[in-house]
């Protein structure tokens, strides 16, 4: 009986030493399996500051899509120039273009484009008669030969333009600066909303 007894009780740490060791297994499995799709696939982001203001808030956390391709008007997470910091700014110019704005309206290649994220904001500045975004030619910039945007590089605005930060300040971005494509904003809860 006491031989049983042992036997029962040695079998029972050993199962307990087992599932010990399989949870110990999978939760460094989990947690390197997470570290290379954070770093390949995807990337958890706190927006900081009002640069996007007319989209995001200042701690607002969204989900970044690292292998989404870039088009106008996508939220993207950029090595923001001049610093050690990343930043969502919103493409407005595409590799071989010229932009330019005059009164508040996008030309893209001479062509009028509608900034419709922004129409509502736009309606009330043009109520004050002010101007939301500054009379701009990408032929100001000296990356660019006769205002075209060269191959691998975007203009990039936020969507608060007379507060923000972005490529009327420090230049084109270069595709390899550009970590990911905006696809969710997922905090505050209230607040969530994809993105396209």
């Amino acid at each position: 009986m006491k031989n049983k007894q042992r036997y029962m009780k040695k079998k029972r740490k050993l199962q307990i030493q087992q599932l010990m060791k399989e949870i110990l297994i999978t939760l460094i499995i989990t947690c390197l399996l997470g570290i290379v799709l954070t770093q390949t696939v995807f990337k958890i982001e706190k927006n900081v500051g009002y640069g996007m203001r007319e989209a995001l808030d200042d701690g607002d956390l969204v989900y970044i899509d690292r292998l989404a391709r870039y088009k106008r008007f996508s939220l993207v997470n950029i090595k923001t120039p001049r610093t050690n910091e990343s930043s969502i700014r919103r493409i407005i110019g595409l590799p071989g273009e010229r932009i330019y704005y005059i009164n508040d309206a996008l030309y893209v290649n001479d062509r009028l484009v509608v900034e419709r994220f922004l129409e509502s904001r736009l309606a009330q500045i043009r109520i004050e008669g002010n101007i939301y975004t500054e009379n701009f030619d990408s032929k100001e910039l000296s990356e660019t030969t006769n205002g075209i945007l060269p191959e691998g590089k975007y203009l990039v605005l936020g969507d608060n333009r007379p507060f923000t930060t972005d490529s009327r300040y420090y230049g084109l971005i270069n595709e390899d600066e550009i970590i990911g494509t905006m696809k969710l904003r997922w905090w505050p809860l209230h607040k969530i909303r994809s993105y396209d």
